[in-house]
């Protein structure tokens, strides 16, 4: 029986797919699909044509921009409009790659299957990271690589000065570009989308060093983080809103043996 809070989880994200869709067709016609592309491929050991889980792909860029650059991806996410939203961007872009509902927690997919698996602002969310963090492994060919991009989002809820901080961005983000990414700019019931989303889980926990321990610990190796890539990733209002919890980039690979 699939998870109740799963459930949960997936049915918030599905309610915000059509906004982060809107988000998404911004970034597949910005200078993102060249930096992204660049920033993965040179990340990654793997075949000449590798083939890559895009996992928690939501309206499906990182599916579409590696499948633009010749590899072969499978996209997966829990809400189906936002594999509706991937599908129909793909279309659009003459483009076919895989895209299937999965839950992280319980892959659909052989051992050694991938040369590669990637997730962005997916991690969060999770309802158990170690549970994943494994099946990412088992799923990954000897000597395949993971890469997470993510940021602290959630100390935002447990550390006052960084709350108050973050408000402050928010609000000078709309004055100065008339929103702050979601629809009406109003600002969110936070507990509330908190409690949604999953990252609850998280607590007061500094990432990306529990990450890397958790992940040393399930067994991968070669692991090394950038604990921030918004100077290469993210444009000026990106970096106004969040530059307060910025992205960092994890990798990792599965032992060759």
């Amino acid at each position: 029986m699939e998870n109740l809070e799963q459930k949960e989880i997936d049915r918030y994200w599905s309610d915000g797919a059509e906004n982060y869709s809107r988000i998404i067709d911004d970034e597949l016609s910005s200078f993102r699909v060249k930096k992204w592309t660049k920033k993965i491929t040179e990340n990654i050991s793997s075949s000449q044509k590798p083939k890559i889980l895009d996992a928690g792909c939501g309206p499906g860029f990182f599916t579409i921009i590696l499948n633009q650059a010749c590899m072969e991806t499978v996209g997966i996410d829990g809400a189906e409009k936002m594999l509706q939203e991937a599908r129909l961007k793909a279309a659009r872009l003459g483009l076919a790659p895989v895209f299937r509902k999965m839950d992280c927690h319980q892959l659909d997919f052989a051992d050694n299957t991938f040369d590669a698996v990637i997730s962005r602002n997916l991690t969060h969310t999770l309802r158990d990271h170690k549970k994943v963090y494994k099946e990412w492994l088992r799923v990954l060919k000897p000597g395949g690589t993971l890469l997470i991009f993510d940021a602290n989002w959630h100390l935002t809820e447990c550390d006052e000065k960084l709350r108050t901080e973050s408000l402050k961005r928010r609000e000078e983000c709309i004055r100065l570009y008339g929103d702050a990414f979601d629809k009406k700019s109003n600002l969110k019931d936070t507990e509330e989308h908190e409690r949604n989303v999953g990252s609850h889980v998280l607590g007061d926990r500094k990432r990306p060093d529990w990450d890397m321990g958790l992940l040393q610990g399930i067994g991968y190796e070669n692991i090394s983080c950038e604990r921030s890539i918004i100077e290469e990733m993210w444009d000026e209002k990106e970096k106004l809103l969040y530059g307060n919890t910025p992205m960092f980039m994890i990798r990792a690979e599965k032992p060759l043996d």
